[in-house]
């Protein structure tokens, strides 16, 4: 339950200190004074998102404190995950909002909004205005149900999500060796062709540089062979047999002298080095010979192989790698097949497979609906709404063609709520038929059912009872203190017979002083409780006869 609440700077509120009771606690005020900015700061110690707008004119920054209690297992577990310290099952929010940061710290340490909006899940739950607008969006619905049994729905939730994704990943595959087959089929004349054309050119690695020294041989064929031929002229004077010479007489100097061993050694070494060198000469001399058609066909080669990379955008190393893809490509149209249909079959059994869970899930959706359609339309009785409600689930069938279209993140089912609120009018879309004070009690009843099933602590309610009035006001009444007897309720309320049954009565107001609006907030002693109820009867005049019936009101329900 919610223990105390400290805003300041926030709006027209300046600083403000709330204690809160168990039972019912109703805030009360003219319009405009900040009753909704309460339920609005509460707002944000549950998740809501802030933004420095909220600040108060002419402050640097607004602070919104909350004290909790609480006792749910799940709770504990999942602050001790975030290493957030809870004695006596107490905690303390506060949020820090200033044009440059928001920060929001649970019993002083600071957690992201998320982590925010999990742990408040466990501490209250808000109804406002807008939650009326969400019973006129279809869309909505499946949320609202899944809402009742949130645990066991989660549960078989995530088994479907689990599955599902692998579904995709199946799909994906499927699709990806499908695109792959019909890209082979589609391109099959062309890849052929591409085929037959590289190995026409019977590429081999390197023969581009092989033919740029052969042309540039040929090119310059008459320096070359000059060259040569100056030096097998050299070579054919005896200049190998002088070395020779040279390297004997070292030979016989080496057995005088010790010092010439290693000259020798060296020479001769040189000496076998150059006589195959000058060998090897005299073959390139004599095999030499100048080819005018082989420099064409050289150059005629290299000018192909050029076109042929620019055609396919490849160097010859990446042809050759190409060449052997499209021969795999094209070699294995069977063993695709008989994998494309491999892929179906696994695709097939983990469709059904996902199917199932979602079936699975659709049918706790309908066991869960039945039990809302039967204690709904009781306390809508309690309403004095005999109404007739139903929860139609339409649940898609599975697709021949395993198109996933048929599953979303929450199943297959699609929801709608109908209601017949006129006996014998039959049943219409619960978003086209009711009014105002109708939504009302039927919000109210919904969430009668969920304070109870989610076993909240603390709900707090911003004018549920809009658009309501008379008798059915004191129905209202009595179905919102029958809550307050096993969970906290903060109600927002313009109705006297709502106020009556309080717990706990705080009033609202504001002032001006020094060109400034100021909030105050006042928790009113019995005598103070029955006049501003006798206000709310009133039209602003509280006579006696109206003070009376007020302290009737009050009296008779203590």
């Amino acid at each position: 339950m919610l223990i105390s609440l400290s805003v300041k700077n926030f709006a027209i509120i300046e600083d403000v200190n709330i204690s809160f009771k168990n039972g019912l606690t109703v805030l009360t005020g003219e319009t405009g004074a900040g009753k909704s900015l309460i339920i609005d700061s509460i707002s944000l110690l549950l998740g809501e998102r802030a933004n420095s707008e909220m600040i108060r004119n002419g402050e640097e920054k607004a602070t919104i404190t909350g004290l909790f209690d609480f006792n749910n297992k799940r709770l504990s577990a999942y602050l001790d995950s975030l290493d957030i310290e809870h004695i006596d099952n107490k905690i303390e929010v506060n949020r820090t909002i200033s044009n440059t940061k928001n920060v929001i710290r649970v019993n002083g340490k600071v957690i992201s909004l998320n982590e925010l909006k999990i742990i408040a899940k466990y501490l209250a739950d808000i109804h406002e205005q807008f939650d009326m607008v969400k019973l006129l969006n279809k869309e909505n619905y499946l949320d609202i149900v899944d809402g009742f049994k949130y645990d066991l729905i989660n549960e078989y939730k995530d088994i479907y999500l689990s599955s599902l994704e692998k579904l995709k990943e199946k799909e994906k595959e499927y699709q990806s060796l499908l695109n792959q087959i019909n890209d082979i089929k589609s391109k099959r004349d062309s890849y052929e062709y591409a085929l037959k054309e590289l190995i026409s050119f019977d590429l081999k690695e390197g023969e581009e540089i092989e033919i740029d020294e052969e042309i540039e041989l040929l090119n310059n064929f008459d320096k070359i062979y000059e060259l040569l031929q100056e030096s097998k002229q050299i070579i054919e004077k005896d200049s190998l047999s002088d070395i020779y010479s040279i390297k004997e007489n070292i030979n016989k100097l080496s057995k005088y002298q010790s010092e010439y061993i290693e000259v020798y050694e060296k020479i001769n070494d040189h000496y076998y080095e150059l006589e195959a060198i000058y060998e090897d000469l005299i073959k390139k001399t004599d095999r030499l010979d100048y080819d005018p058609k082989r420099l064409d066909d050289l150059i005629e080669r290299k000018n192909s192989l050029s076109q042929l990379k620019k055609k396919y955008g490849k160097d010859t190393k990446e042809l050759i790698e190409y060449q052997e893809t499209l021969k795999k490509l094209l070699q294995s149209n069977e063993d695709l097949d008989i994998s494309l249909k491999e892929k179906r079959d696994e695709l097939s059994a983990q469709y059904d497979k996902t199917y199932g869970y979602a079936l699975n899930l659709s049918k706790v959706r309908q066991e869960v609906s039945l039990n809302i359609e039967k204690e709904l339309m009781n306390n809508l009785k309690d309403l004095s709404l005999s109404s007739v409600f139903k929860i139609a689930i339409n649940t898609q069938k599975k697709d021949d063609n395993l198109s996933l279209s048929i599953f979303n993140e929450n199943g297959i089912d699609d929801i709608d709520f109908y209601i017949e609120t006129n006996i014998g009018e039959g049943l219409k879309p619960l978003s086209k038929v009711v009014s105002g004070g109708e939504m009302s009690r039927i919000m109210l009843a919904i969430k009668v059912l969920f304070i109870k099933s989610q076993k909240i602590s603390t709900v707090i309610f911003d004018e549920i009872d809009t658009g309501i009035s008379g008798e059915i006001a004191q129905k209202v009444a009595l179905k919102i203190k029958e809550i307050s007897l096993n969970t906290q309720v903060i109600t927002i309320t313009h109705l006297p017979q709502v106020a009556s049954l309080s717990n706990s009565h705080i009033k609202i107001s504001k002032e001006v002083k020094d060109n400034r609006t100021f909030t105050s907030i006042k928790e009113l002693s019995l005598d103070e409780k029955i006049y501003e109820i006798a206000l709310m009867i009133s039209d602003g005049k509280v006579s006696e006869k109206q003070l009376e019936y007020a302290k009737e009101m009050v009296l008779s329900n203590i």
